[in-house]
């Protein structure tokens, strides 16, 4: 194991002001597809569960995982109906830039070891690597919650072919407390289980058209896409720290007006707003639950 370019990693990132970071080994924790099995299906994400697990099909000679955590919580932001993560340029766009500038540094004293970037667009389940990498536990939101900067944060890895020494999970979890269940506009969480179909956030993405129960669903709160619900009432949110990184401040849109939905074509909508991940979906789908959440 390598501890020295372990610390040097470390290092690097800290110089780009990311300071949760995990390492794991290869291959993944044998009880994983128990876990994923456990914790129902996700949407975007492959059926198939041993897709998520399996990175050296990105990377054959893959036999470490660094895990980076990229904070986002930001200041509050009034009469706001995008979800928080969403506010800022696309997440995956940014991860990405990081993730190529610390590859370029590790390079310079490991020519010849192998990486592979992940930013939330592979199969891998992220938070499932973050948690083996010791960022974090899960939440009853399903969430995974880091001591620091609590669910608010998304995720990007790089696979190594480096040895590296791996960290260790965190053995917490949220005792007594049920304050997201309790609030789940779509009443989706179980302890042990999540229902992703009445999750306010999937039903804000779906495209197909959509019951009067998950009309229903997305009616009860503002935002018109995603859901910030249970990670707003989480105590492990209340004092979360503000994400260091600059661009989260930057070019923020906390809220689309339905002047600006209903004046250009979803053509145009894409052009203006593609680097939002808001834009993925399309203005119409927008549209139609901005007239949702209008309705009384």
């Amino acid at each position: 194991m390598n501890s020295s370019a372990k610390e040097a990693i470390l290092q690097i990132a800290k110089s780009f002001r990311l300071d949760a970071v995990g390492f794991m080994t290869c291959p993944v924790s044998p009880v994983l597809p128990e876990k994923l099995h456990l914790a129902g299906p996700v949407p975007f994400t492959p059926d198939d569960i041993h897709q998520r697990i399996e990175p050296k099909k990105l990377l054959p000679d893959t036999k470490s995982i660094i895990v980076f955590l990229f904070p986002y919580k930001c200041l509050p932001e009034k009469n706001a109906n995008i979800a928080l993560y969403a506010r800022t340029k696309d997440y995956h766009k940014i991860i990405r830039s990081y993730l190529d500038k610390i590859i370029i540094e590790v390079k310079k004293d490991h020519k010849d070891a192998n990486f592979y970037p992940v930013a939330d667009t592979s199969p891998l389940a992220d938070r499932w690597l973050a948690y083996q990498a010791g960022l974090g536990f899960f939440g009853k939101n399903h969430c995974l919650i880091n001591l620091k900067y609590g669910s608010y944060f998304t995720i990007g890895s790089i696979l190594t072919s480096l040895e590296l020494p791996p960290d260790k999970p965190l053995s917490l979890d949220c005792g007594d407390c049920t304050r997201c269940i309790r609030t789940c506009p779509g009443n989706c969480l179980t302890p042990d289980r999540f229902n992703p179909w009445t999750c306010k956030s999937y039903l804000t993405q779906k495209k197909e058209n959509l019951t009067e129960k998950e009309e229903e669903i997305i009616k009860r709160t503002p935002l018109i896409f995603g859901c910030d619900e249970c990670q707003k009432c989480c105590p492990f949110n209340e004092h979360a720290e503000s994400s260091p990184l600059p661009e989260i401040k930057e070019e923020r849109i906390p809220y689309l007006s339905r002047d600006i939905l209903e004046s250009v074509s979803n053509r145009q909508f894409i052009k203006e707003y593609k680097d939002y991940a808001f834009s993925w979906r399309g203005k119409n789908v927008l549209l139609r639950n901005l007239n949702i959440t209008d309705k009384k």
